[in-house]
């Protein structure tokens, strides 16, 4: 038989809610971004009934019965399965429950839409607003953007002394990625070219992102007459115009950041408009010059 010792480290457990004060407090060190939609996530889970439940008395119905009833579509429904996941595996780790009850609940299948790159006449013409003098503090940005595929959220955390002009690559660290990770991206000559129109030479620290970045940005792409934005439409444009003019697709990987070139293939390159001449183009810095 079992000592009552044994009997009460077996049974030892805390409320949901604890554990989800526990699970936020040692992932504090991620960005404010992530800790914000974190809090949204468990901030609706707790107003359920689970919230008092012991952890170690959670079933994976529970679970499934929580997530059903809090998110409507497959791509909310995979990012609370991973929220909950998380807190569960916090109390592993503290002796609270044995099992992740998360494990069995299956992940929904997701249908990625395709983004398609920028048409060549909407490329030409965010090019030519954004030299327009009220536009010019929005073209290093676009330029790191369109040239680099980095991320709008990760252009917005770059320094100017991120950018390293002898080696030619610009640093991503940690605190500026998505993903959490390290990527050395290459500065090619069309983008030196176009960063040397905004700014020659240019600072040596400072935000790439001029103040008011977000309004400015939006006051951009609908001057350059182009009403229908789709989210990192210049990190799609970026990939399929480099996999066009190099056609190396582990190289493409590397710089964007991915863990494997699935994505890349399902969601990311598409061809559709993008011919041999414009991908010339598009990499030339005799063509940027032309927006002097």
């Amino acid at each position: 038989m079992m000592g009552k010792q044994a009997i009460y480290e077996s049974e030892r457990s805390v409320d949901f809610q604890e554990a989800v004060v526990v699970s936020l407090r040692e992932r504090s060190n991620r960005r404010q971004r992530t800790l914000d939609e974190l809090r949204s996530i468990t901030t609706r889970m707790l107003q359920s009934s689970l919230a008092h439940r012991k952890l170690r008395y959670i079933s994976p119905t529970d679970c499934k019965n929580l997530l059903d009833g809090l998110f409507t579509t497959p791509h909310q429904f995979v990012k609370g399965r991973a929220v909950l996941h998380s807190i569960f595996a916090c109390g592993i780790k503290h002796g609270w429950c044995t099992t992740n009850p998360v494990d069995t609940i299956s992940r929904p299948e997701l249908h990625e839409t395709e983004i398609l790159p920028l048409a060549w006449e909407q490329l030409l013409a965010l090019l030519h607003t954004a030299r327009e003098p009220r536009h010019s503090r929005c073209m290093p940005a676009l330029g790191i953007m369109l040239w680099a595929g980095v991320r709008p959220a990760e252009v917005m955390r770059l320094d100017w002394a991120d950018l390293d002009w002898d080696e030619r690559v610009i640093s991503l660290q940690p605190r500026h990625t998505k993903t959490g990770g390290c990527r050395h991206i290459t500065m090619h000559s069309a983008l030196l070219t176009w960063l040397s129109l905004f700014s020659s030479p240019s600072p040596a620290s400072g935000s790439i992102c001029p103040p008011d970045w977000c309004h400015r940005w939006s006051r951009l792409r609908k001057d350059a007459g182009i009403r229908h934005w789709q989210q990192d439409a210049l990190r799609h444009t970026f990939a399929s115009y480099h996999l066009k003019r190099w056609h190396d697709l582990e190289r493409l990987q590397e710089e964007m950041g991915h863990r494997s070139a699935q994505l890349l293939r399902t969601r990311y390159l598409s061809m559709k408009g993008v011919t041999r001449d414009h991908a010339a183009l598009f990499w030339s810095a005799n063509f940027i010059r032309r927006f002097t």
